[in-house]
């Protein structure tokens, strides 16, 4: 029996619409020429953000102090931030092994104050090129003190054996952690000595998600 099909799709090199085919079950198989993180992108709502300047690493699991923080201050019903990735660059390490990896904490409650306006709106950049400054509502406050709501590894360490900079930790998130309105997460290098230094940095994406 023949399915008839509200969709039409475009001819890809003619550009007219036709109807799609079926399989004999009904089911139709859609492939996309253009990467899920393009759209986004194109949209203008992929922004990214970090350290200016490298911070020592922790030797132990955080606790009640980040390295840097993400805060959602966008009022309630407004947009949600979602995680697509974040990394540490190497500004400073030993002579010898140097390890170095990410932690990261999603904090349960919002702050019971609002977080500081360490990274101005001037150094949020869209990876989009051309995309004007920065005018959304993130917050990212620099070594805040936060609730210890269990940090978690995010990704695999790096390690090198030489003294040297410019080599990094970098992990895809993939919409892993969602900021709601004052949602906030934290993160932390933590490496085996603390004259290695980072410089953190994440990209996220600012878009409406229905009601959970």
């Amino acid at each position: 029996m023949p399915f008839q099909s509200l969709l039409h799709v475009l001819n890809r090199l003619t550009g007219a619409p036709q109807p799609p085919v079926a399989l004999h079950d009904g089911s139709i198989l859609v492939a996309s020429e253009i990467p899920p993180l393009a759209l986004l992108v194109n949209k203008g709502v992929v922004w990214t953000a970090g350290e200016t300047t490298g911070v020592s690493a922790v030797i132990a699991p955080p606790t009640t102090t980040a390295q840097i923080s993400l805060y959602n201050n966008e009022p309630v019903g407004g947009k949600s931030y979602i995680l697509l990735r974040a990394g540490a660059l190497v500004t400073a390490s030993p002579a010898g092994l140097s390890q170095v990896g990410l932690s990261y904490c999603v904090h349960r409650a919002r702050p019971a104050t609002t977080p500081t306006a360490d990274i101005l709106a001037a150094s949020i950049t869209n990876l989009k090129a051309l995309t004007p400054n920065y005018n959304g509502r993130a917050i990212i406050d620099l070594a805040a003190t936060v609730a210890d709501d269990l940090w978690k590894p995010l990704g695999y360490s790096n390690v090198d054996a030489v003294t040297g900079v410019g080599w990094q930790v970098d992990v895809w998130a993939d919409g892993l952690i969602i900021l709601p309105p004052t949602g906030m997460v934290s993160f932390a290098a933590v490496a085996q000595s603390t004259s290695v230094s980072t410089r953190i940095s994440f990209t996220w994406a600012e878009v409406l998600l229905p009601a959970s």
